[in-house]
């Protein structure tokens, strides 16, 4: 926080001399600078020794609150310096971004007003970021438009922009197969970032980013451009808005769904090709005529934001029959969306549908049968649909599947002929998986690169499964007789599962393994080796395994690219068999509460040579391990 007090220090010293001499602005940045230095916003102790004074973490958010005032009013100070070259004055009113006569306390309320601003579109930083977007290509142009519907400083994730980006044709992949879609959406976030568009927000000093941001500033730059070219309408606050009157895009606001669809003579749904709820909680289309909209191609009504807490709830479902008019959705979201008990056939009639995220779907228990009708479909994402208890046979024919979170364990052969899968993310509660026969299904997803496997049901951390008997309780009081008896299989498995003790979530009952044992198993020169089962695997994540000693595959000579390895939960005591002189190729661990997991720094290293990010998380017996307080260790 010192460096941040201590930019916004430098700033007020430039904007000082830069307005030196300028009587013209005397009025207009004297009325500000009184905001500054009122009690309320004062930050005097911290502008006089900003990087000695430490704040207390129970006053960082006090003085986070002061800090956002402090910078928007030094945007606006900064905005009204001339060019060197050219000064643009309105002589009557110079700080004309308000709209209204100085009064310092109605300022603030217009901060965040900068895109309604001629002055601001007049202004040598607006003209310096439209220099920036002019150098941009075309592509990168309509991906950087679309942050314009989310609120500046939002946390937005990358997931979702690229899954957008596919949908609305802004990315594909070279025809000579040298690219993938993500590395190419990779190269848009970087130009982006290097451009000061957007800003990448790491996480515990990772080297991968996975979220952005905007500041205000930009985001204003942003909206100004995209209503002049009419990617999106917004409203006098700067909101986008559901009028697609003369643009194929319509966002959802709170409230609005049941008016926006509708049928209105001065819009024509025919054209709209993206339908996006930027925070419509409970959206109704019961007025809208789904044959209408026959040629959008995301349709996006699911929770977008990072905070899980963000409530969206539908009462009812029967929109989802016009589903059969969408021949072109190829992006359609229901994230974490509550009350979606049943999926209905009609969404496998969406032919050229290639991302469907049902993640978080809470309530959901019944998958379409005919899912196998959608054989474009590259990415499928269940995860966190903690009543869904079996899998359709169905997906065993989406053979252009690369993505499938929230699998059910049943029969995992049924996935064998999916070759195209790079992503999996399993599901089971069975004890002893995966079995030799499950492990030669492995060995023949030949493209898989990143495998997580969550060992639930009785194993459940304590949370998660507190929520799933909760949810499950609430679903079962709302479903009706036929539901009841289609998901009552398992009814007493799940009542009946012990509550743990431990946030490992594991039982405490499982048979005993001698303390003794070594953190690594090492195996002598003689011991005959299996068939490598994962070839292509550089990402393993275990959730929650059910045993004291590591499954007989995890070991270096059976995953000779993995590159990450993480492991939560459990009760595992060692990370694998080593054979005397195999090392393991990981660069990224990450081990997070293993109670019982016993290991010593210096061992940890010999066995993983090329480990440059190490992460730890309540392990208590892992020691001499160099780690700061917050968890991790990267290689100096």
């Amino acid at each position: 926080m010192a460096t941040q007090i201590e930019k916004l220090r430098r700033d007020l010293v430039y904007i000082r001399q830069a307005f030196t001499g300028l009587k013209n602005f005397e009025e207009s940045a004297s009325a500000l600078f009184k905001i500054l230095l009122q009690p309320l916003h004062s930050l005097h102790q911290l502008l006089d020794q900003p990087t000695q004074f430490h704040i207390h973490d129970s006053r960082e958010k006090q003085f986070q609150s002061k800090l956002r005032v402090h910078s928007e009013i030094i945007i606006k100070l900064k905005l009204l310096i001339p060019s060197q070259h050219q000064m643009v004055l309105n002589k009557a009113n110079p700080l004309s971004l308000t709209g209204v006569v100085f009064d310092p306390n109605k300022v603030l309320d217009q901060l965040s007003d900068l895109h309604f601003s001629k002055v601001f579109g007049e202004s040598p930083t607006f003209k310096d970021f439209r220099v920036v977007y002019n150098s941009l290509c075309v592509t990168t142009k309509l991906c950087l438009l679309c942050f314009a519907v989310f609120p500046a400083n939002e946390v937005i994730k990358k997931g979702l922009l690229v899954h957008w980006w596919i949908g609305e044709g802004f990315l594909n992949p070279p025809v000579d197969g040298k690219e993938t879609v993500v590395e190419i959406a990779d190269g848009v976030f970087e130009e982006l970032t290097k451009k000061g568009c957007i800003e990448p927000l790491y996480k515990k000093r990772r080297s991968v980013v996975r979220s952005f941001k905007m500041h205000p500033l930009i985001r204003s730059a942003v909206i100004v451009i995209a209503k002049d070219v009419r990617f999106f309408d917004f409203d006098s606050k700067g909101n986008p808005t559901a009028n697609f009157s003369w643009s194929h895009w319509a966002c959802l606001m709170n409230g609005s769904s049941h008016l926006t669809l509708a049928n209105r003579p001065d819009l024509d749904p025919e054209k709209l090709q993206t339908i996006f709820s930027v925070n419509e909680a409970y959206p109704d289309f019961s007025e809208v005529d789904w044959s209408r909209l026959r040629n959008v191609k995301v349709l996006y009504l699911g929770r977008w934001h990072s905070r899980a807490n963000h409530h969206i709830e539908v009462d009812d479902v029967e929109f989802f029959k016009g589903l059969r008019y969408m021949r072109h959705l190829i992006f359609f979201s229901l994230r974490g969306i509550s009350r979606i008990m049943e999926l209905p056939d009609s969404l496998c009639k969406l032919s050229s549908l290639r991302i469907l995220d049902l993640s978080a779907c809470h309530n959901l228990e019944i998958f379409p049968e005919t899912i196998g009708l959608l054989k474009m479909l590259t990415h499928l994402d269940m995860s966190e649909c903690y009543l869904l208890e079996h899998m359709p046979k169905g997906i065993a024919l989406l053979s252009e599947l690369q993505v499938l979170n929230g699998f059910i364990i049943c029969a995992l052969h049924d996935l064998s002929a999916l070759k195209k899968l790079r992503k999996l993310t399993i599901n089971t509660s069975r004890e002893d998986f995966p079995r030799e026969e499950e492990l030669i299904v492995f060995h023949q997803f030949g493209s898989l690169r990143k495998l997580t496997i969550a060992w639930g049901g009785l194993y459940l951390p304590a949370i998660q499964l507190d929520k799933r008997i909760k949810l499950k309780n609430i679903a079962a009081q709302r479903t009706t007789s036929n539901t009841l008896k289609s998901s009552g299989g398992n009814q007493t498995q799940d009542n009946a599962a012990p509550e743990p003790a431990t946030p490992t979530g594991i039982r405490n009952h499982f048979r005993k393994i001698p303390s003794s044992l070594p953190a690594f198993k090492r195996i002598t020169g003689t011991t005959t080796r299996n068939q490598e089962h994962f070839k292509e695997l550089e990402k393993l994540d275990l959730q929650c395994y059910p045993q004291m000693t590591a499954p007989s595959w995890l070991m270096p000579g059976k995953l000779k690219s993995l590159k990450k390895l993480y492991s939560r939960g459990g009760q595992l005591q060692n990370l694998g068999q080593v054979h005397e002189n195999d090392k393991w190729t990981i660069r990224i661990l990450r081990l997070k509460f293993l109670s019982e997991l016993k290991l010593d720094w210096n061992e940890l290293q010999v066995s993983f040579p090329d480990l440059i990010y190490l992460e730890k998380y309540r392990c208590p017996k892992l020691t001499f391990f160099p780690c700061d307080a917050s968890g991790p260790w990267l290689k100096p």
